[in-house]
């Protein structure tokens, strides 16, 4: 199970790689990451900050899984992190049932095609992985 946690946490940290990149250089095509509002064609720019602070989050998922394997912090409540953790991606994968996830309803951008096909799927395996080597491992 120690490569499935090194698996999760490399994704974790390119996906924050990815967010700190944003950050620094901007978006190319925002209309591929953010999603937008129905009735309009207009993408909202991100915030950098906003950016920043999914890296930092993404970072401190990351470190979680890879704790699982270096026992650098041994607290007994990190499982229940992890947990919480696997339901949060599930959760995006379903999403708001508006902008993103599999059963959202504005269809009509760049985006939710994009999240239909790769962000949603993503957060759904993440997700279920988390739970396997939770439950399982």
């Amino acid at each position: 199970m120690d490569v499935l946690a090194i698996l999760i946490s490399i994704v974790l940290i390119v996906l924050a790689i990815l967010h700190f990149f944003w950050a620094l250089f901007g978006i190319k095509e925002p209309e591929a990451v953010v999603p937008t509002s129905i009735g309009s064609n207009q993408v909202k720019t991100p915030n950098k900050i906003m950016a920043v602070l999914v890296g930092l989050i993404l970072l401190g998922f990351a470190f979680v899984f890879i704790n699982k394997i270096s026992n650098y912090v041994d607290y007994a409540w990190l499982r229940y992190v992890s947990i919480g953790i696997g339901v949060i991606f599930i959760i995006r994968a379903f999403g708001d049932f508006k902008y993103v996830g599999f059963f959202k309803t504005a269809k009509n951008s760049k985006f939710s095609a994009l999240d239909t096909k790769y962000y949603s799927p993503l957060c759904l395996l993440m997700g279920v992985l988390v739970l396997i080597l939770e439950f399982i491992g």
